[in-house]
């Protein structure tokens, strides 16, 4: 059996799996995923291709991680880490999450949700996290507010979609007032909304 040979500089991420993450994540943003390769990459960010292996598994566990890691870095700067509790927040997330900085983690969204459409049985965990994950989540929110439960799916199905409508028109058209007033104008259609749910 071929065993790797594990240099120093490849040693230095075996126990600290946190940085080899971040490591990976800063390449993935900077390159995107159009011919990303297992090993290139383990090169790149100077590991072996085993130590690669051994924390990731597959390529596509590996970006379902990095997906992970780069919402929580949104999450987090933000100001959302522990969840938005309320609708009002959403306008707050908004602004703080779609700065210029932080626009190329929607590009490397958008580019995963296409590989995903492609092959959704090896994007099984990516779509668990970011699709199912985001709804519950909203769901939970517009309930909370009020929102009657038989349609609080609906509700919250219609806010994910307009969000990443919209962050899918502001990296392609860079068009910022109207898609910052566009989002501000489906908050308001959806505090109208709220205002029908029954007074808790």
């Amino acid at each position: 059996m071929e065993v790797e040979h594990i240099d120093g500089r490849s040693a230095r991420y075996q126990h600290r799996r946190p940085e080899l993450l971040d490591a990976v994540a800063d390449y993935v943003l900077a390159h995107g995923l159009a011919g990303l390769a297992m090993r290139p990459l383990a090169s790149a960010v100077k590991v072996s291709h085993g130590t690669l292996l051994h924390h990731f598994g597959s390529k596509e566990n590996l970006v379902t991680e990095v997906i992970d890691l780069l919402r929580q870095r949104l999450a987090d700067a933000a100001g959302l880490a522990d969840s938005p509790t309320h609708l009002a927040d959403l306008h707050s997330w908004w602004r703080n999450s779609t700065t210029a900085e932080r626009l190329p983690v929607y590009r490397l969204l958008f580019e995963v949700f296409a590989q995903a459409a492609r092959e959704p049985e090896r994007y099984d965990r990516f779509l668990q996290q970011v699709v199912h994950d985001s709804l519950t989540l909203m769901t939970r929110l517009v309930t909370a507010d009020g929102c009657p439960e038989e349609q609080a799916p609906l509700v919250a199905s219609m806010i994910v979609a307009q969000a990443r409508g919209l962050q899918l028109d502001l990296i392609t058209t860079n068009d910022r007032e109207r898609v910052d007033n566009t989002f501000t104008l489906f908050l308001n259609v959806i505090d109208r909304l709220r205002r029908t749910w029954p007074t808790r």
